[in-house]
């Protein structure tokens, strides 16, 4: 491939990945809903419902190998399509379920699809960003800006849903499957790039050599394990308060059409938080883990305290939503900056193998943060579930943080040689 055909390729591909990211990075018009629909239409009780989505996580790392192999022996643009057109038969499975088999069925489709654009996105990007000391905060903008604009889409669905849910609870499951079949549509404007071609023509043995090379130095560094442990310990947090928080505010009694606005509202702090994760990374540095950790940590256990004490019920919800705005917003910097560190000190050779083992860990994570979840809301109500998580979190935190405190953070002369892939 010509050099100029090469600059055109990756400035296309990073034009429409933004584009490509703000409506696909997940379902739009369906979280704000979700909880809500299965519940009150389809008559699935709430912890059955987080019981479901840890067989998605179970589901993703069972996946997550035979998947990283599919997309670097076919190539990132059409795993792309795929895995949104698994999002599209998620969407339907989601519109004619009706117990919890299918849900769990649905749940798979869903791993499916994000199994397959969790490793494709992500390297589809970073073999578009031409190769330089600058490449990790070109990744850094171009995915941030992305989130912000999913971020402020879903904010604004949200609300709209809502008041939709209420005239018919089908019409946001229809107004999510229009996004995910345009963002189908939109991904087949990506390019193939050159990586993505160099592999395709790559022999399989030469592949599966480069592969138990690639999983050899993902196994022996120390910061790549601190960084699966983080990731997966967070992650599976944050996906457990998305359920939690429409648990929570439904067993306050707050009506479908504010509990989608308050959706709304920690959408648009997950905006912001994805928007300003280049300042917090330059402020705390080796540090900025840590403080997402103890902040997440603190913020769960005010959200309990508000759930279950008896205050006025404005004081409650009050405290409640700064302390849901605090969680997204830490989300929104966790999910962009995890991706930046994960990408540093690799090339593209073990790039999508790094974003498997990171799924494998954050899903296995997520599994038993999921199950803990669901038991707790089986013996008793939401805000005690979350006040147990929150001190369990925080016993894990303080341990974890001594994990990483020499493995984590330190300059690029400061790591091994077994840390920095340059194969």
């Amino acid at each position: 491939m010509d050099q100029q055909k090469k600059i055109k390729i990756q400035k296309q591909n990073m034009k429409v990945y933004s584009i490509y990211r703000a409506i696909s990075l997940d379902l739009i018009f369906f979280y704000a809903i979700e909880v809500l629909f299965l519940s009150q239409v389809k008559h699935i009780d709430v912890s059955d419902i987080v019981f479901a989505k840890s067989f998605y996580a179970i589901f993703m790392v069972i996946l997550q190998i035979p998947i990283s192999i599919l997309v670097d022996r076919i190539g990132t643009k059409k795993c792309t399509i795929l895995g949104n057109l698994f999002n599209c038969i998620f969407v339907l499975l989601i519109i004619l379920c009706n117990n919890l088999k299918m849900l769990i069925f649905a749940q798979f489709i869903s791993s499916i699809c994000f199994a397959l654009k969790d490793i494709s996105d992500n390297a589809l990007l970073h073999y578009s960003i031409p190769s330089s000391k600058h490449e990790g905060e070109i990744f850094s903008r171009l995915e941030g800006r992305a989130f912000k604009d999913y971020y402020i889409i879903d904010a604004v669905t949200s609300i709209i849903s809502g008041f939709l849910y209420v005239v018919n609870p089908y019409i946001p499951l229809i107004g999510s499957f229009i996004f995910a079949i345009l963002a189908t549509v939109v991904s087949f404007a990506f390019e193939e790039t050159e990586k993505d071609r160099q592999r395709e023509k790559q022999s399989t043995k030469k592949y599966f050599e480069e592969l138990v090379e690639g999983v050899k130095f993902i196994i022996n560094s120390q910061r790549l394990r601190s960084l699966f442990l983080y990731s997966g310990i967070a992650w599976g947090i944050f996906c457990l308060m998305s359920t939690y928080r429409t648990s929570i505010l439904m067993d306050i009694k707050m009506s479908e059409q504010f509990i989608t606005i308050v959706a709304a509202i920690v959408g648009i702090a997950a905006s912001i938080g994805s928007k300003i994760q280049l300042q917090f990374h330059n402020k705390y540095r080796n540090k900025a883990l840590t403080v997402i950790l103890y902040a997440l940590t603190f913020s769960i256990w005010i959200a309990g305290i508000a759930g279950s004490v008896k205050i006025p019920y404005l004081i409650s919800v009050t405290v409640l939503i700064i302390s849901f705005v605090i969680i997204n917003a830490l989300q929104g910097i966790h999910i962009v900056l995890s991706s930046r560190y994960l990408g540093n000190f690799a090339n593209e050779k073990i790039l999508t193998q790094i974003s498997a083992v990171n799924a494998i860990s954050r899903n296995s994570f997520r599994a038993v943060i999921g199950f803990i979840g669901a038991y707790l809301l089986k013996i008793t109500d939401t805000a005690n579930s979350m006040i147990l998580v929150a001190i369990i979190l925080l016993v894990t935190v303080l341990g974890l943080t001594s994990y990483m405190k020499v493995r984590l953070g330190l300059k690029p002369e400061e790591y091994g040689k077994n840390e920095i892939y340059t194969e």
